[in-house]
C-alpha cells in the first residue's frame, strides 16, 4: 500500500505554496497549502511538462491527496518526502528529505505481484459480501419506497442520486439482446432525466429484476461500486492514513456506501481522530496512534450515531449494522478470516463468506 508522504517545506519568505492542476507552473492554481502541513500521500510523480529546471535539474512534480480529498500537483523544491517512496523513484526514506535534493530513479519499478492483487481482491469481495448483506443483498434487489425514487441492485443504486444511471449506461456499453434493447430505447432517457414516474413503472421493475441474472449486469454493478466507492475509500480515507487491515478496509467501505464518502469522513473518521488528539487525516504511527485505536473509535462513534438516529426516527433496523462492526472489532479478526468455515454472521441467522468470497 502507498506510504510515501509529503510535508510542505518551511521557508522564510512564504507561508503557503500553490497547488496546481498539472505538473507545471502553466497549469491553473487549484488551492494553496500552508507550510508545515504533513502526511500528504503521494499518488504520482512526473517531470515538469515544459522541462523547467534549476542548475540543469528538471523539476519533478508530486500529485498528492489534498486535505479535502481532491488531488493536485506540487513542485519538488517546495516539499520534503519520507516513507516508502520506491514506486516513485526515491527509495525508502526513514526521515524527511528535501525532494529537490534527491535524484529520482526513472527506471520502471516492479508492479504488484499476482499474490498482492489476489489478496486485495479477496478483501474487496469480502467487504462487498458484508455490505451487500446490509444493503440490497442481491443484484436483483429493487425498492421504491423512499425519496430516491428507485433503488436497484446489490448496493441499492439510486435513480435520484445518479448511481442507477451510471450502472445502466455501463451495462448498455456491451449488453445485447431484446431486454438490453428495451432498456436502451424505452427507459434510458427517462432514467437519465430522473423521471419520478418511474417509481410506479412495473415494466422497469420487471425488466431490471430479470436483467439481474445477466453476468454483464452483475459486472456493471460491481465495476461501478469499485470505481465510485472502493477507489474513493482508498483515496479519501485509507491512503492518507496508511490503513492496512482487511477489517478496517471493509468497515470504511461499508461506511462510504451507507453515509457517502463525505459523510463517512466528516461524521465518523475525522471526529474519531480529533477525539484521540490526532491531526485529521494524519499517518498512523507517525501521529502516535495505532490503526486498531482509530478503527475501534470510529466504530464506536458510528454505532452511537446509528442508535441515536434509530431512536429519533423509529428505524430500529439501523442498530444491528453499528453493533456488527463493534462486535467484529472486539473479536480482533483484523485479517477478516471469519469462523472455521470462513464466514461471519452479520445479522442473526445471516452469514456471509469472507475468507474465500
Amino acid at each position: 500500500m502507498n506510504n510515501c508522504r509529503v510535508t510542505i517545506r518551511t521557508a522564510s519568505d512564504i507561508a503557503r505554496i500553490n497547488v496546481r492542476s498539472g505538473p507545471g507552473t502553466h497549469h491553473a492554481v487549484l488551492s494553496q497549502l500552508d507550510v508545515g502541513l504533513s502526511g500528504l500521500v503521494v499518488q504520482e510523480v512526473r517531470p515538469d511538462e515544459r522541462g523547467q529546471s534549476v542548475r540543469s535539474r528538471v523539476y519533478q512534480w508530486f500529485r498528492i491527496t489534498l486535505p479535502d480529498g481532491r488531488s493536485g500537483w506540487v513542485r519538488d523544491d517546495l516539499v520534503d518526502i519520507e516513507g516508502e517512496c520506491t514506486p516513485f523513484g526515491y527509495g525508502r526514506l526513514a526521515q524527511r528529505v528535501r525532494a529537490g535534493n534527491l535524484t529520482r530513479d526513472m527506471r520502471p519499478t516492479p508492479v504488484a505481484s499476482p499474490e498482492d492483487h489476489a489478496a486485495m481482491g479477496r478483501v474487496h469481495r469480502a467487504a462487498f459480501n458484508i455490505t451487500a448483506g446490509f444493503e440490497g443483498g442481491s443484484y436483483a434487489a429493487y425498492q421504491t419506497y423512499d425519496r430516491a425514487i428507485v433503488s436497484y441492485g446489490r448496493f441499492q443504486f439510486t435513480l435520484l442520486g445518479g448511481a442507477l444511471e451510471s450502472v445502466i449506461e455501463r451495462y448498455l456499453k456491451t449488453a445485447t439482446g431484446p431486454d438490453a434493447d428495451k432498456l436502451r430505447t424505452t427507459y434510458l432517457l427517462r432514467i437519465e432525466a430522473k423521471d419520478a414516474t418511474l417509481r410506479n413503472d412495473a415494466g422497469l421493475k420487471d425488466l431490471l429484476i430479470r436483467l439481474a441474472d445477466d453476468p454483464v449486469m452483475q459486472a456493471a454493478q460491481d465495476e461501478h461500486t469499485i470505481d465510485a466507492y472502493w477507489t474513493t475509500v482508498q483515496r479519501m480515507s485509507v491512503l492518507p492514513r496508511g490503513i492496512k487491515h482487511p477489517l478496517s478496509l471493509a468497515m470504511l467501505f461499508d461506511m462510504h456506501i451507507q453515509h457517502g464518502p463525505t459523510g463517512a469522513e466528516t461524521q465518523y473518521v475525522r471526529p474519531a481522530e480529533q477525539s484521540l488528539a490526532a491531526p485529521v487525516r494524519s499517518m498512523l504511527g507517525v501521529n502516535g496512534m495505532t490503526e486498531e485505536q482509530l478503527i475501534r473509535r470510529v466504530a464506536q462513534i458510528r454505532r452511537d450515531s446509528l442508535y441515536a438516529t434509530a431512536a429519533a426516527r423509529g428505524l430500529g433496523g439501523l442498530r444491528p449494522r453499528g453493533d456488527f462492526w463493534v462486535r467484529l472489532i472486539e473479536s480482533e479478526d483484523w485479517a477478516l478470516q471469519g469462523d472455521a468455515s470462513g464466514e461471519i454472521e452479520i445479522k442473526i441467522g445471516r452469514k456471509v463468506q469472507v475468507r474465500t468470497p
